[in-house]
């Protein structure tokens, strides 16, 4: 029988409403939202098809748009649409940035790991930033993962360690923290905002990039927090960067935690295709946040067992209104984390050193980059006086 599936921070059963796997939906012999027609025609003329249906993926929009298309010889495939609407030169700069993030690596992984199970390019449009890939089978962790036997759910952890540790031996270029393979931004650590963006040089050190990016924190926290908020954010943030230099001195001394690695940095369970019977991992998607990270922030625990420390239960700001729910007991979460790590371990000693080694390190940046739920930097400080400063040593927090 299968575990139940999802559990609230005391670690009772919930019932949970998943996020739509569909918003809108569109079919030729019942045509629906008019303004999906446009993008419908557009995504068509570039598969060379006449659309029979097509599904949404987030809520529509006509310049930025996630959907699946089906055409009437049967053939599917996905289309990413992110175009221009007039927003400021340095968002307009990120958007287009994005779309060639993710055509840049699909190619490079295309040429150098066939067998990693990703979307393969079919069509790209830069100036009305259209990208159409292939389908992936299957289902999304974050609606698969619940479904499955307890036997699959295993089965998904030791597939996800398999496939980790494949794309933590690609040969990926020897600089640091830029994208693997985008000419727009070849010498800018890229992520989820345009305010997230900074300029780092190849030759940086570890220690450079984390004082750049507790930089673009402050700086990006400065238009949003008020006065008392934004001090008191700042101390914290100058707490954690004293107390990683330990962890970043020790990195920096290792070679292979520091080497440059494949690094995928919105592996949510979103983002990880399962087979919804088997859990066997058949597709890794959503590929315009990527980067070339030194091999001790590249490794990581499956999403669906350990989710990111921002969304911990421990580590709670009293402003914040997000609650915390886990895909399985703090028990299961536990035994599931044991059995990825032994996995590793036996497939490759270098991974499971990074991935233990790089722990604090990896959650440290998950609260620089945290904002939304953690405006001064309350939550975070608690993490911070736990893990960096006193003596708790179960930095896996699961």
């Amino acid at each position: 029988m299968n575990s139940p599936s999802t559990f609230d921070s005391n670690d009772d059963p919930v019932e949970l409403d998943l996020e739509p796997l569909v918003y809108d939906e569109w079919h030729r012999d019942a045509p629906g939202t008019a303004q999906l027609l446009p993008v419908i025609e557009r995504a068509s003329s570039f598969l060379s098809g006449r659309a029979l249906s097509v599904r949404t993926r987030k809520p529509f929009t006509p310049t930025d748009a996630v959907l699946d298309i089906e055409l009437d010889d049967g053939r599917s495939a996905f289309v990413r649409i992110l175009m221009s609407n007039g927003d400021d030169p340095a968002t307009e700069e990120w958007k287009r940035a994005r779309v060639f993030a993710e055509l840049s690596i699909l190619r490079w992984l295309e040429i150098n790991a066939p067998g990693v199970p990703v979307p393969r390019v079919i069509a790209f449009d830069d100036p009305n930033g259209v990208l159409i890939t292939t389908l992936m089978p299957g289902l999304d962790a974050l609606h698969a993962y619940p479904q499955l036997s307890n036997s699959a759910k295993e089965h998904s952890v030791s597939s996800w360690a398999r496939l980790s540790v494949l794309m933590f031996r690609l040969p990926a270029p020897q600089r640091r923290f830029g994208l693997i393979a985008n000419p727009l931004l070849s010498t800018s650590y890229y992520s989820v905002s345009p305010k997230h963006v900074f300029q780092i040089e190849d030759s940086a050190t570890l220690l450079c990039f984390f004082e750049k990016a507790v930089s673009a924190r402050r700086a990006r926290s400065a238009s949003v927090n008020n006065a008392e908020d934004q001090e008191i954010l700042c101390r914290h943030l100058d707490r954690l960067l004293e107390g990683l230099k330990a962890d970043i001195a020790l990195a920096e001394e290792t070679p292979h935690l520091t080497r440059s690695a494949l690094t995928h940095c919105d592996l949510r369970p979103n983002n990880v295709i399962l087979d919804p019977t088997s859990g066997d991992v058949v597709g890794i998607v959503d590929w315009e946040y990527n980067a070339a990270m030194p091999a001790c922030m590249s490794t990581v625990y499956p999403g669906w067992i350990r989710p990111s420390i921002i969304e911990s239960s421990s580590y709670k700001n009293p402003k914040s209104t997000f609650h915390t729910v886990y895909l399985e007991s703090r028990e299961r979460r536990n035994l599931l984390c044991d059995l990825y790590e032994k996995t590793v371990k036996e497939l490759d000693a270098e991974y499971y050193h990074c991935l233990i080694q790089g722990t604090r390190l990896r959650d440290a940046l998950a609260w620089i980059e945290n904002g939304y739920s953690d405006h001064d930097g309350f939550a975070m400080n608690l993490w911070v006086e736990s893990h960096l400063w006193g003596d708790e040593t179960n930095h896996r927090c699961a």
